[in-house]
């Protein structure tokens, strides 16, 4: 037997032990039976992942391929621009930054001289050229959004919005977004056995991917474990927890919030426009009352080194029975807007419909 064979079993057995440790680990969900759901979902699509946490606690109640969720870190794409808005609101001084300056939108963003892309930027972005050869990057909508602020630009995802504003001072920017979201940092978890990614520290990346870090792009990767915590940080308005998952476990802090109660609460507001005029519209009906949808963003991430490749992002909030929830749904080839909405849509259907029939049968 040569060492090619005995290097593929070894595989093998290694990836079953894991499998196995990873199913004795994760504990039953009351939640597990969205399984199918999901699995019906891949069959039509591409391997996805969820994660469902309680928000005042930061206790995980369901979660599917924590092998992803917990342990891969992904492009985020424009969930980042949450992550932006707050970067912004922040340092506006600093950023010569007003939310009510408008920026005008055409489709595309031009990087200026400070931002000429360097060799390893052509093999990380997308850079069409126009009809006089000068490189862009594109914005979410082709034709563009016309004029933008904060609000809107948040709401309908406009690329061009965020890197405008963030190469005003691009290292600034970048540094700030960087340390104060803990972009290199795990969320502590207490998944067992699942671990999470190293922490990496503040690296030096160009000057264009420190913009393009506004919209989750340049080779920004996040867990959906991670998205998930910082934005149950935004729209409880406290600290980050750590994540867990046992009944015997409680609450424990991982982070401070280190921005104000004024900026999140704007920000909550303008988050809660999402599913009613911008790229969640119409991802739950509003008039089923047992699950009431507060906010939520799509991301559209390009795969790291694969330019022309996406995957797909929704994150939303929602409250039931008196408790408050995150829902984090990745898909792999995919878009927020599409495949990942879709997923969401599905999933929260069901826990309503499960809902309504556990009130039929307690007599509620």
């Amino acid at each position: 037997m040569n060492s090619k064979v005995y290097h593929k079993i070894g595989i093998f057995f290694t990836l079953t032990f894991l499998c196995a440790v990873g199913i004795e680990a994760a504990p039953k969900f009351s939640y597990s039976y969205l399984d199918e759901a999901v699995k019906e979902f891949e069959s039509k699509n591409s391997t996805s992942s969820v994660v469902l946490m309680e928000m005042d606690s930061g206790k995980v109640e369901y979660i599917y391929r924590p092998e992803i969720a917990v342990s891969k870190k992904l492009p985020p794409g424009s969930l980042v621009k949450t992550f932006s808005a707050l970067t912004l609101l922040k340092y506006k001084d600093r950023l010569r930054f007003s939310p009510e300056k408008k920026v005008l939108c055409k489709g595309r963003f031009y990087p200026k001289e400070n931002l000429t892309p360097t060799k390893s930027d052509l093999n990380t972005f997308h850079l069409p050229q126009d009809e006089n050869g000068k490189e862009y990057l594109r914005c979410s909508l082709a034709k563009g959004h016309g004029e933008m602020d904060l609000r809107s630009a948040l709401v309908h995802s406009c690329n061009v919005y965020f890197l405008t504003s963030a190469s005003s001072d691009p290292d600034l920017f970048y540094s700030k977004l960087y340390e104060d979201w803990s972009l290199g940092k795990s969320t502590r978890s207490r998944l067992d056995s699942y671990l999470e990614p190293s922490d990496t520290n503040f690296t030096s990346i160009s000057s264009l991917r420190k913009v393009a870090a506004s919209i989750g792009e340049g080779g920004l990767l996040l867990s959906p474990l991670k998205i998930s915590q910082l934005y149950s940080s935004i729209w409880k308005e406290g600290p980050r927890l750590s994540p867990y998952w046992a009944v015997s476990q409680e609450p424990v802090r991982s982070e401070e919030n280190p921005y104000s109660r004024k900026d999140l609460r704007w920000i909550i507001s303008v988050l809660s426009e999402v599913p009613k005029t911008g790229t969640l519209r119409d991802v739950h009906s509003s008039e089923k009352e047992d699950l009431e949808i507060l906010g939520g963003k799509t991301g559209t991430g390009t795969k790291f080194m694969h330019k022309y490749e996406t995957h797909g992002w929704a994150v939303l909030s929602f409250r039931k029975d008196r408790k408050s929830y995150v829902l984090t749904v990745f898909v792999d080839n995919g878009s927020g807007g599409n495949q990942a909405k879709s997923l969401a849509a599905i999933l929260l259907d069901k826990i309503d419909s499960k809902t309504k029939d556990s009130a039929i049968k307690s007599g509620k």
